[in-house]
């Protein structure tokens, strides 16, 4: 029973809190890295940044996010260069307490006042304005809404306004959701996560019928197919530009269109094989099977290209970090210092808890 073996190892945490004040201009330079993953931040003018507040709770329940936050009037940039540098693949829902923002997405202006849910793409441009607030925000992998929605694309920029009945239930659960997760266990937190990308598609993007799915399936592939088609074959060390061409009957220069704002399609496989690395060692069911052997199920045929690229994306290397959570020292390294600002990141790329 005193085996190593045997001692319970502890999955990352769940939970992140963070607030900082404009007191500390080094704090305000941790926070704007911390929004790195989703928008390049800044406070409403240079001076402001000396009285700069904000501060946020977060939960990861099985990839799906639930930020309760606050923050000094500021400006969130979601440019081209952030979308290829980040390389994530999520759709978010905010609802405002307190305060609105102005939104600018592709071209297109709205103002999002108090109380309204806003949804947005982060593979697509987008810029915030936004006064002194409060708000909620739902972040949710694209893979739990893609199934079920025929046209994601049109999810973009979309905001239900206050009053209305769709937005009084969403705000509702949103609320919900952030007040029980400290009492979710990782079952839970797996049948949550589910339960809200269906209400998500209830409420903000399903297709009827299904005949929005079949009209875009005769369209021809699509980034989604892409992508699916990717998660499928992560194993498969011929994936690449030239296999997924062949498999989806694209062109080389159509496919290069589709994942030009996420930096590439080389890229993207490089970023979803190195998360689904990250998964797999930080599970105890794994424990015992060897960084090469992972390296190569998640299609790396080359193990110190594995290791330089594992380390340059999670700041460890593979070995560190089955130590780190073997020994349960993710809770300490992730979630405090410099270390916590990095972890929404982490969890945007797919480094979640242990698999349920």
């Amino acid at each position: 029973m005193g085996s190593a073996a045997s001692r319970e190892i502890r999955r990352p945490p769940n939970r992140l809190s963070l607030s900082i004040s404009g007191s500390n201009a080094r704090e305000f330079e941790l926070w704007r890295s911390g929004h790195a993953p989703l928008f390049e931040m800044d406070a409403e003018s240079a001076e402001a940044r000396s009285y700069f507040s904000a501060g946020l709770t977060s939960y990861n329940l099985a990839n799906v996010l639930i930020i309760d936050g606050y923050s000094s009037a500021e400006t969130l940039d979601r440019s081209a260069r952030t979308i290829a540098r980040s390389n994530i693949d999520h759709i978010s829902l905010t609802v405002h307490t307190q305060g609105g923002f102005g939104l600018e997405a592709e071209g297109r202006t709205s103002e999002v006042k108090t109380g309204d849910i806003c949804v947005l793409d982060m593979t697509r441009r987008s810029r915030l304005r936004s006064s002194d607030y409060k708000s909620l925000t739902l972040v949710l992998p694209r893979a739990l809404l893609e199934p079920h929605v025929a046209d994601l694309d049109a999810l973009h920029g979309r905001i239900l306004p206050k009053g209305g009945s769709l937005n009084t239930m969403l705000a509702a659960h949103m609320r919900l959701l952030h007040a029980q997760a400290p009492l979710l266990d990782l079952p839970e937190s797996h049948a949550a996560a589910r339960g809200t990308a269906a209400l998500v598609v209830a409420f903000a993007g399903a297709s009827s019928d299904g005949r929005d799915m079949i009209a875009q399936a005769a369209a021809g592939a699509s980034l989604e197919a892409c992508r699916r088609m990717i998660e499928t074959h992560l194993h498969d060390r011929r994936l690449g530009p030239e296999y997924l061409c062949d498999r989806l009957g694209v062109s080389r220069a159509k496919l290069y269109r589709m994942f030009e704002q996420l930096g590439g399609v080389t890229l993207y496989i490089q970023r979803r094989r190195l998360a689904r690395a990250y998964r797999i060692i930080v599970d105890p069911m794994h424990g015992r099977e060897r960084i090469g052997a992972i390296a190569a199920r998640c299609g790396f045929g080359n193990a110190s290209v594995f290791n330089r690229a594992f380390r340059q994306l999670h700041g460890l290397s593979p070995t560190e970090l089955r130590i780190a959570s073997t020994r349960g020292e993710l809770d300490e390294t992730e979630l405090s210092g410099d270390q916590a600002y990095r972890t929404i990141g982490r969890w945007l790329h797919g480094v979640e808890t242990a698999a349920a």
